[in-house]
């Protein structure tokens, strides 16, 4: 089958997540055709639908629930993980959040899929950055700790009780306070600010750094 050689040969040593158009333009075929053919695979469970027109071979060894997340903003400002699932990912908490968190500037619904269930929650634009490339394995972008931790202040102010309970929380040695607080003063209403400032100090304080928010 010309699908199973593109995606074996063509595609497997560059990303285990691909969509049908990718497929189908490697192989010279159209959609549909790939598509048939996907799900063909797909039945003998040699790859996984994640959702329409996108697949995983979920045995690769780059694969992971977020090596899917760049494949789900094509044509818009991409999302990266923050929030409890990029704190646990740089060490910060031991809790496993049951979602994969991702921070984006649009309002998305959330996602259920054979592979994981990913919860976007959206951020004003002059908010959105802070990340870089994960540096274990797949292809996704992460929030830096400082980041992550100011995405869910962010979030609790704005949202309640949301995120207002966190584990316990252990900084890395080069955590940088000052970080959080420039993104503190980047937040424009002033009644979140401060209501965001506050949340910080009192964190602070608990975990034994020190800030001058």
């Amino acid at each position: 089958m010309q699908v199973a050689k593109t995606i074996w040969s063509e595609m497997m040593p560059y990303s285990p997540v691909f969509t049908t158009l990718e497929v189908a333009k490697i192989a010279g075929m159209t959609s549909s055709n790939a598509s048939r053919d996907l799900a063909k695979l797909g039945d003998e469970g040699m790859i996984t639908r994640i959702k329409r027109g996108l697949w995983a071979i979920t045995t690769h060894p780059d694969f992971s629930p977020y090596a899917v997340i760049p494949h789900l903003f094509a044509g818009e400002m991409e999302g990266y993980v923050s929030l409890l699932s990029a704190l646990n990912l740089h060490g910060m908490i031991d809790q496993i959040p049951r979602v994969v968190q991702v921070v984006t500037t649009t309002q998305r619904d959330r996602l259920e899929t054979p592979v994981g269930t990913y919860e976007f929650h959206q951020i004003q634009p002059e908010l959105f950055g802070g990340f870089g490339p994960y540096r274990g394995t797949g292809n996704f972008n992460i929030a830096t700790p400082e980041k992550a931790l100011f995405d869910t202040l962010y979030l609790s102010a704005r949202k309640g009780r949301r995120f207002a309970y966190l584990p316990e929380i252990e900084v890395p040695d080069n955590f940088s306070a000052a970080e959080v607080e420039a993104w503190i003063a980047r937040v424009q209403l002033e009644p979140l600010r401060l209501a965001i400032a506050d949340r910080w100090k009192k964190l602070a304080k608990k975990i034994g750094i020190r800030n001058d928010a």
